[in-house]
């Protein structure tokens, strides 16, 4: 998704909010007192609360947002531009792009995600080698070749 798409969907907080309400949702989420698995939503509080026991658990709670006062809106834009990005991207200018005054808050969402995304790529790791096929190579650098010699004759004419 292109970033101004992204801007577009997730324009407020209450969006983003119902985002990631559906998504924890859709990814199961267990009572910690019994284990049950139908809550209902708390919008004021922005709480689960568990259909059995009427246990609560935070909307926050058990993601990298857990114990953060930012808004929700501003962590699913870092993590965006984070993951759009192949290059680093400066944490003064993630701070300027959310127009957040202060520096720390914004320093620690991305080190949470940085950890969490470290975590993932480790857990997805490929363990065995590849081995390319020499003569598939060999294509590819023959249509690379022809490639660049139409877009010389093309610029010629």
């Amino acid at each position: 998704m292109e970033l101004r798409a992204y801007f577009e969907k997730y324009s407020d907080e209450a969006t983003c909010i119902e985002e990631l309400k559906n998504k924890r949702l859709e990814n199961g989420l267990l009572c910690r007192k019994c284990g049950h698995d139908e809550h209902s939503f708390r919008q004021n509080d922005l709480k689960f609360q568990c259909r059995k026991c009427g246990s609560r658990t935070s909307l926050r709670s058990g993601t990298v947002m857990e114990n953060s006062n930012l808004p929700i809106r501003y962590w699913m834009i870092c993590i965006e531009l984070m993951t759009l990005s192949h290059r680093r991207m400066s944490i003064l200018k993630i701070q300027y792009l959310l127009g957040h005054k202060r520096y720390e808050p914004i320093w620690l969402m991305v080190q949470k995600i940085r950890l969490v995304m470290k975590i993932r790529d480790e857990k997805y790791r490929l363990r065995a080698y590849s081995e390319f096929d020499p003569e598939f190579l060999q294509k590819i650098d023959k249509l690379a070749m022809q490639k660049k010699k139409q877009k010389l004759n093309d610029g010629e004419m």
